[in-house]
C-alpha cells in the first residue's frame, strides 16, 4: 500500500486549526467598514513592534514594497548603488531598481548563503549607499561585521528579512539589527496572511514617519491632502491584518515547532554525503523557514523524493545574475564562484510547523536510501 505524499508546505493544515478564529476575524473587519489603516492595522502594527523588540512596524502591501518603502525612506535613489546577494528572490533586487537605485551583487559564504562581509567591502564605491543583506532560509548574515562595514563607509543597513521572523543575533532579533528590516507575509512565511502583506521595522523616528507617509501616497499625517514626499499606495488591508493578528498570537510555539523538526532531521540525517543547515547557536538563533541542505546528485535525489511521494524545492537554481531579466548588465558568472557552487546543490525539504515525526522519519528513510543505492 503507497503512503500518503508529503507537501513541501502544508497551507491547508494550519488554516484548518484555526478556521473559525480566522473566519470571525476577516468577517469582522470586512462588516467593520475600515478597510484601510482601521484598528485592526494599528493593533497587528503595536503587537508585531512588540514581539520584535522594535519601536516602530509599519504595515505594507508587501515584502517587496517593504524593501522599497525603506530605501526610499532611508532616501536611497537615482544614481545611488545597494550592494546586495545574488542568491535571493528577484524581489530583492526589483525592489532596489524601482527606487532608482542601481543594485549591486557581492558573493555569499558557502555555509549560510548569506552576503559574504569580504565580498561586500570589495564592492563598496564612492556610489554606494547601502547594504541590503538577506537573511537566507530564516539564518541571519553576519550583522556584527555588516554593520561595522556600514559604520566604516557611512552606509545604511537595511535587512531583508522575508525568511527570517524570530531569528536573532546575540539576543537582538532580525528587522531590529540594521536601520530598517523589510518583511513579508507571503502565505508561505513563518506568518502568512492570506495574500499578500508585509511590513517595516525600525526604531529609527524619522524613517518610520517617512514610511507611513510614502505608502499613503506621500500624505502629510496632520494636514490632510498636503504631499510632502512623492509616495504610492501600498497599504496591507483591514483583512489582512486582522488575519494576522490571530496568527500571530502562535508564531513563538510554530517557531519552536519548526527549530525541533530542524534538530530531528539534523539528527537523522547525519553522516550523508551533503551539509545540513548552521544550527542555531547561543549568538544565532534560525527561524527555518525552510530547511535547506546542501546535496551531492541534488536533482537525482530531489527526483528520487518525488517517485517516493515527497515534495521538495529548490531556492534557488537560478542566481540572480544569470536571470534573463538581468542579460542586458552584463554579469559573468566568475565573479560569484560560491554563489555558482551553492546553487547546483541546495534543495529544501519539507518544512512547515505541522509536519510530524513520523513525515520526518520517511523523509530522512528516503535520503539514505538514495544514497545507499
Amino acid at each position: 500500500m503507497s503512503q500518503p505524499p508529503i507537501a513541501f508546505f502544508d497551507i491547508q493544515r494550519q488554516h484548518d486549526s484555526l478556521r473559525t478564529e480566522l473566519n470571525a476575524a476577516a468577517l469582522d473587519a470586512l462588516n467593520s467598514m475600515q478597510w484601510l489603516l482601521g484598528p485592526q492595522t494599528e493593533k497587528f502594527e503595536k503587537d508585531f513592534a512588540a514581539l520584535l523588540g522594535v519601536k516602530h512596524c509599519i504595515s505594507c502591501s508587501s515584502g517587496a514594497s517593504a524593501i522599497q518603502l525603506a530605501l526610499m525612506a532611508a532616501g536611497i535613489g537615482p544614481n545611488d548603488e545597494v550592494i546586495t546577494s545574488p542568491f535571493t528572490f528577484i524581489a530583492t533586487t526589483s525592489s532596489i531598481t524601482l527606487t532608482g537605485a542601481k543594485f549591486v551583487f557581492a558573493d555569499i559564504e558557502p555555509d549560510t548563503c548569506a552576503l559574504s562581509v569580504q565580498s561586500i567591502e570589495q564592492k563598496i564605491t564612492a556610489k554606494t549607499k547601502a547594504i541590503l543583506p538577506v537573511h537566507l532560509y530564516g539564518y541571519p548574515a553576519n550583522m556584527p561585521a555588516i554593520k561595522a562595514l556600514a559604520e566604516k563607509y557611512h552606509l545604511t543597513v537595511i535587512e531583508d528579512c522575508a525568511q527570517s521572523l524570530l531569528a536573532s543575533v546575540q539576543g537582538t532579533k532580525t528587522g531590529g539589527l540594521g536601520h530598517a528590516g523589510a518583511f513579508s507575509f507571503y502565505p508561505s512565511k513563518n506568518l502568512g496572511a492570506c495574500g499578500d502583506a508585509g511590513a517595516i521595522t525600525t526604531n529609527d523616528d524619522i524613517l518610520a514617519q517617512r514610511c507611513r507617509s510614502l505608502r499613503h501616497g506621500g500624505r502629510n499625517q496632520e494636514r490632510e491632502y498636503e504631499h510632502t514626499l512623492e509616495g504610492s499606495t501600498l497599504r496591507m488591508d483591514e483583512v489582512q491584518a486582522a488575519i494576522l493578528r490571530v496568527k500571530l498570537k502562535h508564531l513563538p510555539e510554530w517557531t519552536k515547532a519548526r527549530q525541533q523538526i530542524a534538530a530531528l532531521y539534523a539528527e537523522r540525517l547525519q553522516g550523508l554525503p551533503l551539509a545540513l543547515p548552521p544550527a542555531s547557536t547561543a549568538d544565532y538563533t534560525h527561524a527555518y523557514c525552510v530547511y535547506t541542505i546542501q546535496a551531492s546528485q541534488r536533482d537525482l535525489l530531489k527526483q528520487y523524493l518525488k517517485e517516493n511521494g515527497i515534495a521538495s524545492a529548490i531556492y534557488y537554481p537560478v542566481p540572480l545574475y544569470r536571470q534573463p531579466a538581468y542579460q542586458h548588465l552584463g554579469f559573468e558568472a566568475k565573479d560569484f564562484p560560491v554563489t555558482e557552487k551553492v546553487c547546483q546543490k541546495v534543495l529544501s525539504l519539507p518544512m512547515f510547523p505541522e509536519l510530524t515525526r513520523q513525515e520526518v522519519f520517511r523523509i530522512c528513510d528516503t535520503v539514505r536510501a538514495f544514497y545507499k543505492k
